[in-house]
């Protein structure tokens, strides 16, 4: 992989060729204002340009070491402020960074180029682990561990990436804009023949020039070094979802997986006692310098002429002093607390190795549910620390404030520094518990994850669960008690009343029985019908009352039976009977008439709110149906209930059944000797140009007749019904458009006759048609 081909740095070079001659050779102004000859503007090779970065770099210092030596108020052109001195020296100081940013960046584009060729070699030559079958589950946590860590990485790179490019086309910008200046500058000076003062400016607009054309061109290479790196990343992320993919088929979590685990939770958790112990040491140490810095202070405050200096420093190192103790106290609370983080960790891997080879169910529910809790207690110790972590990091940026605006040398940085060093100490122990925790947060997550995904129920599941749920719930309303009565028995020669219930169950297997039993004597009766009329015995007539009046009979005689197998005398009926029959005779007959009258609307649904019907002399738009009625909503506005059963007894006009278009006629009359043709190319254009009538099916005008005093055409059009098209505002609009052409085309429309003996005016007839396709002929004129 050469230079040139991952770098396209060509134009970048070509330019910054053209402006090499911008840095000065010698320590004298005029030499120093003179510029270098032109050099090649080939493309050249990555050594070529390290070599002509070397060389700028060189020329560069040597260009500020000269501006050093030169005296800004007597070396310069009286034009020449110390500003454009200073901007000068800038750019050079910022060329000269570029140089070895842009040489760092070559060495990055060829380590990254080398790391890319190793990584792909790496993936195509690996075939699988070295170590026997079954893998340890704790192989899948480092690898899994891995490809996250291999995914940030990609985040990061990508999102350098970016930066780069944007920060790359605001130097592009720049650069064409200074290309501009150094031609002005340029041409500025060849016509001041050898001013100082111009030459000055144009030498510092080539700087500036060179300057953003080698800042460019590092950035340029940095991003190349950035994509390789990405390229790597993902090549890496490609092997590692391999090694991932073959090591979860065959992985296994055995005892002595767990004890590893335990074995160095173990060991961390005496490594932050050995550490919780140095920290209670210098808390001690920190106790008495803490008092040794109270009575120095009570000395300062109580000599008879006290220095305010120095008391003012005695309190910054009192302060300091009661910092370090208790940022100590609360260091030996975290620390604490970490070992108590750190004993979550067998913890976790524990319920994890039931999670995995629990022999029940109940087993690796419940595993799951305490890695659920687990997982929760670990999210609010990571907030806990991030506040934490942004709270001492407030306090060091104010000690560092503090400290900024003292001078050097000042006794009172001393205790500031001490400040800020107890904090960072304290910052670093937040963020490597936070670490910890976020890690092991990470880990229960996804072990969480995995289980909920392994153990996601079949798609039969949700009967598999309903079948035995409902089973029980039909168990308890078979066994439902309807109604209680008493049965009084006789037992050992005494009368004993015992409680009875009809239950739902007894009620339903008594009307089944009742069924097919009618039902087997209903063929019977049919059977014995037909013998007896091909026999002749009877009439037709009369064998059809006869079997009447016997199945009457036989209906009553299994009713009885029915009930005395079940055991339900018929005493329980008496009252029920009764009541249901005042109740459906007189209270409910309406109600629920209207009931099953909506309930057959809701599932027929030949009428839907949205629709317009016309009921009972009501017209208007359903606004809701209801089990009981409907609310209609008038087009004055008014709503209007309607009972259910008036949609089942009386006709009803849906005008929007199937569909919610109507076809609308206009008729007109104009006078005789007007151009036909015209007129019904008038009336089409009008209803095409209209944007709320239909353009399919088209509009279209006919020629309908030859009137009394005029001749008539009839211009037909379909339009929506909806809550944005109004009919009567569409006709309007049409009639306005009609008059305006025929007016324009001098087409005159006659007056309509007057009734000689009413004395009143024939108006425009207008026409509301349902089409066909509606379902519904309704006509209103």
């Amino acid at each position: 992989m050469t230079f040139e081909r991952r770098v396209p740095l060509l134009p970048f070079f070509l330019g910054l060729l053209l402006v090499a001659g911008s840095i000065p050779a010698s320590a004298q102004l005029g030499d120093l204002l003179k510029l270098n000859g032109e050099m090649a503007t080939e493309a050249k090779s990555a050594p070529e340009i390290r070599d002509q970065l070397a060389l700028w770099q060189t020329e560069t210092k040597d260009a500020l070491a000269r501006l050093e030596k030169l005296n800004p108020e007597t070396d310069l052109p009286a034009e020449i402020t110390p500003a454009n001195f200073s901007s000068r020296r800038r750019h050079l100081e910022e060329a000269q960074l570029a140089i070895s940013r842009h040489l760092a960046a070559l060495e990055a584009i060829t380590t990254s180029a080398a790391e890319l060729e190793e990584a792909r070699a790496q993936a195509k030559s690996w075939t699988g682990f070295t170590e026997e079958l079954p893998y340890s589950i704790l192989m899948v946590d480092e690898l899994v561990s891995r490809r996250e860590a291999l995914a940030e990485r990609a985040v990061s790179q990508q999102s350098s990436i970016d930066i780069f490019q944007a920060t790359l086309e605001k130097l592009l910008s720049e650069s064409k804009s200074a290309e501009a200046s150094a031609a002005d500058a340029l041409a500025a000076y060849e016509a001041s023949k050898d001013d100082r003062a111009l030459l000055w400016k144009l030498e510092s607009v080539r700087a500036r020039q060179r300057s953003l054309f080698i800042r460019a061109s590092a950035l340029q290479s940095s991003i190349a070094a950035l994509n390789n790196q990405k390229l790597t990343t993902g090549v890496e992320l490609g092997l590692v979802g391999r090694q991932i993919e073959v090591v979860e088929k065959n992985a296994v979590f055995t005892e002595e997986d767990l004890a590893q685990v335990t074995q160095a939770s173990v060991d961390r958790q005496a490594a932050l006692r050995k550490e919780l112990a140095e920290i209670r040491k210098r808390l001690r140490l920190a106790t008495g310098e803490r008092t040794a810095s109270t009575s120095a202070l009570e000395s300062l405050s109580t000599a008879e002429d006290p220095d305010p200096a120095a008391v003012e420093v005695a309190e910054l190192r009192l302060e300091a002093a009661a910092t370090r103790v208790e940022t100590l106290q609360q260091m030996i609370e975290l620390f604490e607390s970490y070992g108590q983080l750190e004993s979550f960790v067998p913890e976790a891997y524990e319920e994890r190795f039931v999670l995995l080879n629990g022999k029940t169910k109940e087993e690796r529910k419940a595993a799951l549910e305490n890695l659920i809790s687990l997982n929760q207690q670990l999210n609010a110790w990571e907030i806990y620390a991030k506040n934490e972590l942004a709270s001492v990091s407030t306090n060091i940026n104010r000690m560092e404030s503090r400290a900024s605006l003292l001078p050097a040398g000042d006794p009172k940085l001393a205790p500031l520094a001490e400040q800020r060093e107890v904090l960072r100490e304290k910052r670093d122990l937040i963020q490597r518990a936070s670490l910890s925790v976020s890690s092991q947060r990470q880990l229960v997550s996804r072990w969480v994850e995995e289980r909920q995904v392994q153990v996601k129920d079949p798609w039969y599941a949700p009967v598999a669960d309903a079948v035995p749920r409902s089973w029980a719930m039909l168990k308890r309303a078979w066994n439902h008690p309807v109604t209680k009565y008493e049965e009084t028995i006789e037992r050992d020669g005494q009368l004993v009343v015992m409680p009875r219930s009809v239950t739902l169950g007894t009620i339903l297997l008594a009307v089944l029985l009742f069924v097919g039993a009618y039902f087997i004597a209903s063929l019977l009766s049919n059977r014995a019908q037909r013998i007896l009329i091909g026999r002749q015995v009877i009439g037709e007539n009369q064998a059809r009352t006869l079997r009447n009046w016997i199945m009457l009979l036989v209906a009553f005689l299994l009713a009885l039976a029915t009930l005395s197998y079940l055991s339900i005398p018929l005493t329980i009926f008496a009252f029920l009977a009764g009541a249901l029959a005042i109740g459906v005779g007189f209270g409910t007959q309406t109600m629920i008439k209207n009931f099953i009258s909506g309930i057959i609307l809701l599932v027929e649904r030949k009428v839907r709110v949205g629709d317009i019907i016309e009921v009972d002399t009501v017209l208007g738009v359903v606004s809701e149906i209801n089990t009981r009625s409907s609310i209609i909503r008038c087009f004055n506005g008014v709503e209007t209930l309607i009972p259910n059963s008036l949609f089942l007894e009386n006709r009803v006009v849906n005008w929007t059944l199937n569909n919610r278009y109507l076809r609308r006629e206009l008729k007109l009359g104009v006078a005789y000797g007007s151009p036909t043709s015209k007129v019904i190319e008038i009336l089409n254009e009008a209803a095409e140009r209209h944007g709320l009538i239909e353009k399919e099916p088209a509009p279209f005008a006919i020629f309908s007749n030859f009137g009394d005093n005029a001749l008539e055409f009839t211009l037909y059009f379909w339009i929506e019904l909806n809550d944005k098209t109004n009919g009567l505002i569409v006709e309007s609009d049409v009639r306005i458009m009609i008059d305006k052409k025929l007016t324009e085309a001098g087409i005159g429309v006659p007056f309509p006759q007057r009734d000689i003996h009413l004395g009143t005016q024939k108006p425009l007839q207008i026409e509301l048609v349902k089409g066909v396709a509606g379902g519904v002929a309704v006509k209103a004129r």
